[in-house]
């Protein structure tokens, strides 16, 4: 009975595609929250959400899922607890990580990745490890008033064969508005549910300003030296250096150490939910990032040092 009103357009056997089917989403804020509720509302059988950021109270003008009394947690834990509440069938896998070429083997189980995130690092690391392990994803991004997605199959142009023709404009310096961060998850995931179904998915880029009503399909080629496409994986060839990371517009950092979780765990005081520590200092995750309000980057550390380790 859940399903009656779509099995009447995708058939029983659509939906045991479906249930049988697992979508990864990197990055669960203002499109991530919109693609996990509806494709678990649609029952693909299972979600991977990661997400290495907390709630805070600006998200809530956008990112669908999340609600006052979630401010300050974890954007993955909360969402898999909200989609508990929505559809038990679904089962859903949680990485609250800082995805990098290290650790991007999380998704290798996905029949399709959904890019939810918000900086083109990221996303060309995605590329590459999309085209280089054959896996089929699609670019979402959106600003202002509009936005862009786009299906980037293994054997189609990829990413960096048009980027230099997309905005790189962010949230925090230009604005968004919450009717274009959910027309362009709606998009991402009516492509994601056409793939699953194996309905014809052209490679095309969507370009759509809800507030002007002005919708195109636009076509992309490949780029002759693109290097993803001439196997030449860069950005998944990296290592990761940085230590420290300052979120932009927030007062936030995010430091990163080697620690023994379990050892911080058992001697601070602080609420732990499977996934996080959260103290009135900072939320530390697993893989030993803390996420730190500090007026400095020198501070941010200073408080790593004292109450997590060096």
């Amino acid at each position: 009975m859940r399903y009656n009103r779509q099995e009447l357009i995708i058939g029983q056997e659509g939906q045991n595609k479906l249930k049988n089917a697992t979508i990864a989403i990197i990055g669960v804020g203002a499109l991530g929250t919109v693609t996990t509720e509806l494709l678990a509302r649609s029952g693909v059988g299972k979600l991977i959400l990661i997400d290495r950021d907390v709630i805070e109270l600006s998200n809530l003008q956008r990112q669908t899922l999340f609600d006052e009394a979630d401010v300050g947690r974890s954007k993955a834990v909360v969402a898999k607890e909200k989609i508990a509440q929505i559809n038990l069938d679904v089962k859903v896998k949680t990485h609250a990580i800082h995805l990098n070429s290290e650790n991007i083997s999380v998704i290798k189980e996905a029949n399709i990745l959904l890019d939810c995130t918000d900086n083109m690092k990221t996303r060309f690391l995605v590329n590459d490890y999309c085209r280089k392990n054959k896996i089929t994803w699609i670019y979402g991004a959106a600003i202002k008033t509009h936005g862009y997605a786009m299906p980037i199959f293994p054997d189609g142009p990829c990413l960096q064969c048009f980027t230099e023709n997309v905005s790189l404009e962010t949230c925090d310096t230009v604005g968004v508005l919450n009717v274009a961060t959910t027309s362009i998850g709606a998009l991402q995931t009516s492509l994601a549910l056409k793939i699953l179904l194996q309905k014809t998915v052209e490679p095309l880029l969507y370009h759509y300003d809800v507030w002007n009503q002005d919708f195109r399909k636009l076509t992309v080629k490949r780029k002759e030296k693109c290097p993803t496409c001439n196997e030449m994986y860069l950005f998944l060839d990296q290592k990761e250096d940085i230590r420290t990371v300052k979120f932009c517009g927030s007062g936030r950092y995010q430091v990163s150490g080697n620690i023994n979780f379990d050892e911080v765990n058992s001697r601070i005081q602080g609420t732990y939910d499977g996934e996080t520590i959260q103290t009135d200092k900072f939320l530390l995750f697993k893989d030993g990032r803390a996420l730190i309000k500090a007026s400095s980057e020198e501070e941010a550390v200073s408080i790593y040092s004292r109450f997590i380790g060096n």
